[in-house]
């Protein structure tokens, strides 16, 4: 989908356009200013065409009221979704800090820094979950780190309405029934089933093995060649990218990559509470390795 034009300075509403700070299959993210409320907003133009009809615009409408009312300190509050000139946008939370896709480039964290990310994230989509929202489309990009060290997840539940396509692996696929960011789909998702939490949890453990060993669990490939190993492949067990990931940690990362949503874990506070026994030094199961992908 194209992009519509955008200058710095335009005027949304009473939202003005300051400058780019994002862009990605969804659209492109700008900081702006609430000239009403005198505030720096994260305005998400959407691509042109993503909502074509009334039916759309209505969908979108029902998505964005729910995430309005999905309030908690590790999610972007959603404030406002309008059309100006044709163009329709998204008014979300603006978050100073860095995404974990700029963490990650600098290489491989330290195993404590992963714990501890890893279990506000996943208790942070526990809480969504409960509430009855899944993600879709976790991944380092969607994920913040404040300039306080917080852990902040933007574009919840907006990947199943803006299935937007674009020429690299790094974006949403074309396919119309899947929506995701295809490193990080879950394979139910790329076999055009409707996800789950527990796809949300296969998008945390794929997220989980990029930040403990600085690699993807699949590599950079054409799209049949990636889809396929999602699909069929077991992931190279992370200790083998990164020889200081513990046991445990490979347990659990590889637990949350199974192909089949009833092998994974079963709720993200399962995922929390391993994540939080290993930081802690107790677990249930040291010294095991599940290496099957």
């Amino acid at each position: 989908m194209s992009l519509p034009p955008v200058t710095i300075g335009q005027v949304f509403g009473h939202y003005r356009i300051v400058e780019e700070i994002g862009a990605g299959g969804m659209g492109v993210v700008y900081r702006a200013h609430d000239e009403r409320l005198d505030r720096d907003v994260a305005l998400k133009v959407l691509p042109a065409g993503a909502l074509a009809d009334e039916a759309a615009h209505k969908r979108f409408r029902k998505e964005a009221l729910t995430l309005a009312k999905l309030k908690h300190p590790n999610v972007a509050t959603v404030h406002d979704f309008d059309t100006n000139g044709g163009i329709d946008f998204l008014v979300m939370e603006y978050v100073d800090g860095m995404t974990l896709t700029d963490k990650v480039a600098q290489g491989a964290m330290l195993e404590d820094d992963v714990l501890t990310l890893g279990t506000e994230i996943a208790k942070t989509l526990e809480v969504a979950h409960d509430r009855g929202v899944v993600h879709r489309d976790l991944k380092p990009g969607n994920i913040m780190v404040t300039s306080q060290g917080d852990v902040k997840l933007l574009d919840f539940g907006l990947a199943t309405l803006l299935r937007a396509s674009d020429t690299t692996t790094d974006a949403f696929t074309d396919n119309p029934v899947i929506s995701g960011t295809l490193f990080y789909m879950a394979p139910e998702q790329l076999r055009g089933e409707a996800p789950d939490y527990r796809s949300d949890i296969y998008s945390m453990g794929a997220v989980l093995y990029e930040l403990a060993s600085g690699e993807r669990p699949f590599p950079e490939a054409p799209f049949a060649e990636l889809t396929h190993a999602i699909l069929q492949q077991a992931p190279v067990p992370p200790s083998l990218v990164n020889r200081r990931i513990s046991a445990e940690l490979e347990r659990i990362i590889l637990k949350c990559l199974k192909k089949e949503p009833k092998d994974r874990y079963q709720s993200a506070k399962e995922l929390s509470l391993d994540l939080w026994r290993l930081s802690q030094g107790t677990t249930e199961h040291e010294g095991t390795h599940d290496s099957e992908g």
